[in-house]
């Protein structure tokens, strides 16, 4: 019998071992003692862990449980009562030690603390003198409850309260909601038991019970306030429900304007009604869910509506008039060819409410209803040509904005002319707007304006063509950026042509540009940019090579009242007429036969720019009794550009090679021969001058040289080839964007640019480059 215990103490105690224990079998080491700062908060339940209690053969646990939970953190000294209670020692023998695991384990000391599952191990002994043994009696109020029939046990004589006050709550417990409050001696009245108490008799010990208290938290959304900030709990008890509590939660908070409470619910909005018969057994969060306080709306409105009943409706207070806009108009039936056109409040004098409206009291709403459609009739000037039908009925309500399309189709200008303003109700109204709508049959009139047709001079080529030679007198550089297009060997044959008096001013653009951009012309022209000239008679600038090409066909359509004589065509001459530059552009084809504004051609440019007749002043002969401005001269001077390296001409010096210059040309810098730097002009240029500032050429073209360069159409090539050829063949390949510039600017900064005011200086860009010092010059067919 005796080796049958041994053997099922054995197997307890190793079960007891590997359940509670994290350490690796046969490790001696000590379990670790609780993190500080861990601990739970407050209102929380504690954590618990297992104590299993194993021994030695002498010292077997009870058949009736071995295991006792503690809270982590417990020290030994106020559970090893306890533990020694769970085992049965054989007669004779007692405890001598306990360690941790098994009897091989480490000695637990009366300090440590428990924070995982592990096992006590007891050493018992014989010992040499029985300790002297006293009583100590459980007993309690009537919320006590005994867990057995044995509420007796014994301790050494002069144990203390503190090593025995588990051992004796083990053996009781509480009726529902109830926990212990504290122990007296003996009974209700007695004293209160402290720690250090010793026990050197047969002892009742009386447990005092409390109700257990728990704590309320009051939470809501967004539209739920603390009355008080921070104060957002309250103590109740367990078992209290939450009829008598109910009133404690509606104290702690207050609902935005416009929300009363909806209800209340467990945990969260997502959580369980709350109903009066609720017990609260834990600490617990109660939810207040609000909803917005409701208002009437009552439907109605003039004889002719028809409201389906009920007229009223209940709504949120604040709600939007959007939110329930749907609901509301499907309450009401308007005749045929009739819609809702707005709603009023109270009546149909009364204000309009609209999407945003919130209502905050009882509201009448009254409908307002319209025809479905109306008539716009189109009149016009008497350049202006209306169709037969010259009615478009569209929706009530629509605005000129998606009518005006419609409009445009019902009209044609005579060539010369187009529509200037469209005005609503007849010759002498406003003209319309993009936002403006139609509610009523209207009379729309397209009043009309001349187009403005440039100054220009007629250029008649020499029928056998302008035959090139080379330079006999010095530039300011060898290359063949300096010496023009006619240069030896080729001749060039030019078709009669007109060109611009000046260069396209800011009015001139921006009437066209905005015309265009009315009539699906693209631009990347940038109007509010810092760089954009807005002096009317400043020459435009700071546009693009692409965006000047459809402004051109722009400027044709307006002219000619149709697309027929656009110049510009996407690829081939069969293709569409460009109106979007940057899309478009760079594989552009020009159909010279056609009788639009145009870019001049780099050859057309120079002999304008060149152009002297049978002057011969400072001029060289180029056939045909032809005279040509020498290439280092500005267009118009008789005089050349004073530049580095060269000598002026007898009885000449820079002084009055500049002032001939000026007469003639915008820039700011000048060379003085001093082979320093450029020089200042006294007073400095440092804008754009109103074009025809400066004295005219030949030809009478103004600002030739400086001023804005100009765009020319040809694709640059560095060295010009002998040709015969008026004009290029065709579109240029649009992997290649660089376009020719002529003609030298105003530059405030740059010395050197008043070396580009000489007639025979090339230079380029690319067609996608606009800046401040760029512009063009139209030119078109007699």
């Amino acid at each position: 019998m005796k080796k049958i215990l041994l053997i099922t103490t054995a197997v307890i105690t190793l079960a007891a071992f590997f359940a509670g224990c994290k350490n690796p079998v046969g490790s001696n080491s000590v379990p670790s003692s609780p993190q500080q700062g861990g601990g739970s908060g407050r209102g929380s339940n504690p954590v618990k862990i297992t104590i299993t209690v194993a021994g030695d053969t002498n010292a077997v646990p009870k058949a009736d449980g071995n295991t006792f939970p503690v809270t982590v953190g417990t020290k030994w000294d106020d559970i090893r009562v306890l533990a020694d209670s769970k085992i049965d020692y054989t007669p004779g023998y007692e405890n001598v030690v306990w360690k941790f695991n098994d009897a091989s384990g480490a000695v637990i000391s009366a300090g440590h603390r428990f924070n995982t599952n592990v096992t006590v191990y007891s050493v018992s002994k014989r010992p040499e003198k029985q300790p002297v043994k006293v009583t100590i009696t459980i007993a309690g109020d009537p919320q006590v409850i005994h867990k057995g029939q044995n509420y007796t046990f014994k301790v050494d004589k002069g144990e203390t309260w503190a090593h025995i006050k588990t051992r004796a709550a083990d053996t009781i417990g509480y009726a529902e909601g109830f926990e212990n409050d504290t122990w007296k001696l003996t009974d209700a009245s007695g004293t209160e038991i402290l720690p250090d108490y010793k026990f050197e008799a047969n002892t009742t010990v009386y447990t005092v019970s409390k109700k257990i208290a728990v704590t309320i938290t009051v939470q809501g959304d967004t539209n739920v306030l603390y009355r008080v900030a921070g104060d957002v709990s309250f103590p109740a008890y367990y078992g209290d429900t939450w009829s008598t509590l109910k009133s404690q939660a509606e104290r702690k908070i207050k609902y935005k304007p416009n929300y009363e409470n909806k209800d209340w619910k467990l945990n969260s909005s997502a959580g369980e009604a709350l109903i009066g018969t609720h017990k609260f057994t834990a600490n617990t969060v109660v939810f207040a869910e609000p909803k917005r306080k409701d208002v009437k709306i009552t439907v109605t409105g003039d004889s002719r509506v028809t409201v389906t009943p009920p007229a009223a409706i209940k709504v949120p207070k604040g709600t939007k008039f959007s939110a329930i806009k749907t609901k509301i108009e499907s309450k009401v039936s308007c005749p045929a060819d009739f819609i809702i056109k707005q709603w009023k409040k109270d009546n149909a004098s009364g204000r309009v409410i609209h999407d945003h409206t919130p209502f905050g009291t009882d509201t009448t709403l009254y409908a307002e209803i319209k025809s479905v459609n109306v008539t716009i009739t189109i009149q016009g000037s008497a350049h202006v040509h209306i169709d037969t039908d010259n009615n478009i009925i569209r929706p009530n309500g629509e605005t000129w904005k998606n009518i005006k399309n419609f409009a445009k189709s019902k009209v044609t200008c005579d060539p010369g002319y187009i529509v200037s303003a469209w005005k609503k109700g007849g010759t002498s109204g406003i003209p319309l707007a993009d936002v403006d709508a139609f509610e009523e049959d209207t009379i729309v009139y397209a009043a009309e304006q001349a187009v403005t047709v440039p100054e220009s001079a007629a250029v008649t080529p020499p029928v056998g063509g302008i035959t090139g030679h080379a330079v006999s007198y010095a530039l300011p550089g060898a290359d063949a950026s300096w010496k023009g297009v006619f240069v030896d060997g080729r001749t060039v044959n030019l078709n009669p042509y007109k060109i611009g008096k000046y260069e396209v001013t800011v009015e001139l653009w921006n009437e066209v540009y905005y015309w265009a951009k009315e009539n699906g012309y693209l631009f990347d022209f940038e109007p509010d940019s810092e760089d954009t000239p807005t002096e009317d008679d400043q020459p435009m600038a700071n546009i693009n090579w692409r965006d000047c090409i459809a402004w051109c066909n722009a400027y044709t359509e307006m002219c000619f009242g149709s697309k027929d004589e656009c110049v510009y065509l996407n690829g081939s001459a069969s293709g569409d007429v460009i109106k979007d530059g940057a899309a478009n552009g760079d594989s552009a084809y020009c159909n010279f036969s056609k009788k639009g504004f145009r870019l001049p051609t780099e050859a057309e440019w120079e002999y304008a720019a060149r152009y002297q007749g049978a002057d011969s002043t400072n001029a060289e002969n180029y056939g045909n009794g032809i005279y040509l401005t020498k290439l280092d001269s500005a267009s118009g001077s008789v005089k050349p550009i004073g530049f580095q390296g060269m000598t002026p001409p007898t009885g000449e010096t820079y002084e009055t090679l500049r002032d001939e210059t000026a007469r003639v040309a915008i820039f700011n810098k000048w060379w003085d021969g001093t082979a320093t730097a450029f020089v200042t002009q006294t007073p400095p240029v440092t804008d754009r001058a109103n074009v025809g500032s400066k004295a005219a050429n030949k030809l009478g073209l103004c600002d030739m040289s400086g001023n804005v360069a100009e765009w020319c159409w040809d694709l640059y090539k560095a060295t010009v080839t002998s040709s015969t050829d008026a004009y290029p063949a065709g579109p240029f390949p649009n992997y290649d964007t660089k376009r020719v510039v002529r003609g030298g600017n105003w530059s405030e900064s740059t010395g050197q640019a008043v070396y580009d005011c000489m007639t025979g200086k090339r230079k380029m860009n690319y067609s996608s480059q606009a800046d401040p010092i760029r512009g063009f010059r139209l030119v078109w067919k007699e």
